[in-house]
């Protein structure tokens, strides 16, 4: 028996440990590898890149010998027996290395005789590499669509103001009799009326809270601040629609529309234009408050500005200067989906209205609910609690059928 070449020895070697590591790494799909395991895997794979380096240049010194040894004179590489091809490669297909060194255009490339060498290699093509077996990595882009939502207000028409108890009371002056009166000499003098009426405004809470994993909030950069944005913009809305339309049953807000006093002007056959300025001046004569806004709906405000004369020509002003039209009559117009369709506020909303927060939106993070100490989880809850003063109501007018 032929003594076993170095060439054989280390291709052997290398094809062992090719075949321990392989084993070793797929009996373990969950990669759950013990110590000695593990550094099994890191010793194969120092070994193995030293077989491959050593094979690399006992490779190089075979094509230097079929360069510069005869034939017949060339010294046997794999004298075994029973050769061993190093790395299991099919002997009868060429290496990429020995097709591209044979190559007469490659030949001729490098001796400067042309600029490109084209080279045909002899392999058959067992897999068609595509999307379907190389999945490339997806780009997130970092930002989040919002759910689309409303951002009109209405509440910073009114006076602010703040409450230190539970029920805000003033008076309200509800007889004012006006009996001055020229009079003659010796003649008795007529006599005045005042009186109040006792008013009380109870503070409302409105509250809104989510659940959340103490995992997900420490993990995610953006998702508590997020949801403390969104919860406080749920408060809002909802604070939107008690200011306008609150029915005054406990535990709701008395809105405006929900005073008793407030005026109404039907639009009946009139134009819009023309009711919403009846109001105004309904505002005028029976409260004596300059009305400083007006309330639509979006889809009414929609309905004036696409009021048109017999020409064409838009009556509030060129649709290219939207600044310009949000305006009627010299008040300033406010649209928002929590007034009610067909129906506008015209009102001192300045002067004759004012919100008394008792506690301002507050945002509490706790797991004091249910099991959520143990589960790790946390109840995310943003809360306010308000009131609103109306003291004049006969400053409002709604204007109705429009």
């Amino acid at each position: 028996m032929h003594p076993m070449s170095v060439t054989t020895e280390k291709a052997g070697r290398l094809s062992y440990l090719q075949g321990q590591w392989k084993s070793l790494w797929e009996s373990k799909p969950n990669r759950d590898f013990s110590d000695d395991e593990a550094k099994s895997l890191r010793d194969w794979n120092t070994e193995m890149k030293a077989l491959g380096e050593d094979l690399k240049a006992l490779s190089e010194l075979d094509d230097m010998a079929k360069m510069h040894v005869t034939s017949d004179s060339r010294p046997v590489v794999n004298d075994s027996a029973d050769p061993v091809t190093p790395l299991n490669v099919d002997v009868s297909v060429k290496s990429i290395r020995d097709t591209i060194l044979a190559s007469a255009d490659y030949k001729a490339f490098r001796e400067g005789r042309t600029r490109t060498a084209e080279i045909q290699f002899d392999t058959d093509l067992k897999t068609l590499i595509s999307l379907s077996t190389v999945t490339p990595a997806v780009p997130r882009l970092p930002r989040i669509e919002p759910y689309p939502v409303e951002r009109r207000i209405v509440s910073d028409l009114m006076m602010q103001g703040t409450m230190a108890g539970n029920v805000l009371e003033y008076y309200e002056e509800t007889t004012f009799t006006n009996a001055a009166v020229e009079v003659a000499e010796g003649i008795a003098k007529p006599e005045a009326a005042l009186d109040w009426t006792l008013v009380q405004e109870t503070a409302s809470k409105i509250a809104v809270w989510i659940p959340a994993t103490s995992e997900s909030l420490a993990d995610i950069a953006w998702l508590e601040s997020t949801i403390r944005a969104r919860l406080l913009f749920m408060l809002e809305r909802r604070e939107e629609a008690q200011l306008l339309n609150g029915n005054g049953t406990a535990p709701n807000i008395s809105g405006i529309t929900d005073r008793s006093g407030i005026q109404t002007q039907a639009k009946g056959g009139d134009p819009t234009f023309d009711a919403i300025l009846r109001a105004m001046t309904l505002v005028q004569v029976n409260s004596f408050y300059d009305p400083d806004a007006v309330v639509f709906h979006p889809n009414d405000w929609r309905d004036l500005l696409l009021t048109r004369t017999a020409d064409g020509l838009y009556i509030l002003g060129n649709p290219g200067d939207p600044l310009a039209a949000r305006r009627l009559w010299g008040l300033e117009v406010r649209s928002t989906t929590a007034q009610t369709e067909n129906t506008a506020i015209v009102g001192a909303f300045g002067t004759a209205s004012q919100i008394f927060r008792r506690s301002g939106p507050t945002i509490t993070v706790s797991t004091e609910h249910a099991s959520y100490f143990i589960e790790n989880k946390v109840a995310i809850m943003a809360e306010e609690r308000l009131g609103l003063a109306v003291y004049r109501p006969s400053a409002f007018c709604t204007v109705t059928g429009i």
